[in-house]
C-alpha cells in the first residue's frame, strides 16, 4: 500500500513538473533606431498561472553588405536565423546545420532569402503578351 501511494505520489510531482506555464501574447511594439530601421521588437506577454504580465525584449543583429551598409537584421531563433529587411518584414531564414560543423567549423548554416518585389522597377518593365506581338509583327 505504501509502496503504490509513493509511485502515485512521484508521478503526480513528475508530471506536474513537466507542465508548462501557459503564456499568451497580449501586445508586440516595433523597436527603431534613428535610421527608422526595425531593430526589434518589445513583447508583451500574460502568464496565465501566475497572473503577471512581462515584457520580452528582442534585439535584431545588423547584416551588413561588402561595403558596410546595413542591409537586413538577423533575429536568432532556435535552431537558426530570421532575416528581416530594414522595415521589419521577414525576408528568409538561415537554418544551422549540425551535420556539417564536423568538416567546415565555420559554417553558417544553409540560408535563404526570399528578395521582395520592387513595385517601381517592376512597374516600368511591365510588358504585355500583345505589345511583344505588335513589336515583332505577329499577328494571330
Amino acid at each position: 500500500m505504501k509502496l503504490s501511494k509513493a509511485m502515485i505520489l512521484g508521478l503526480a510531482l513528475v508530471t506536474g513538473g513537466c507542465s508548462m506555464l501557459e503564456v499568451q501574447p497580449i501586445a508586440k511594439e516595433t523597436l527603431k533606431n534613428s535610421q527608422g530601421h526595425v531593430i526589434g521588437y518589445r513583447e508583451r506577454l500574460f502568464v496565465g498561472a501566475v497572473g503577471e504580465e512581462l515584457d520580452r525584449v528582442v534585439i535584431f543583429t545588423p547584416r551588413r553588405s561588402e561595403r558596410g551598409a546595413v542591409v537586413a537584421y538577423e533575429e536568432r531563433i532556435k535552431g537558426g536565423v530570421l532575416l528581416h529587411d530594414l522595415k521589419g518584414k521577414r525576408i528568409g531564414s538561415r537554418y544551422v546545420d549540425l551535420r556539417s560543423r564536423g568538416s567546415n567549423a565555420r559554417n553558417g548554416g544553409l540560408t535563404i532569402v526570399f528578395v521582395p518585389r520592387e513595385a517601381d522597377r517592376l512597374a516600368v518593365a511591365q510588358v504585355t503578351i500583345e505589345e511583344i506581338k505588335q513589336h515583332l509583327n505577329i499577328t494571330n
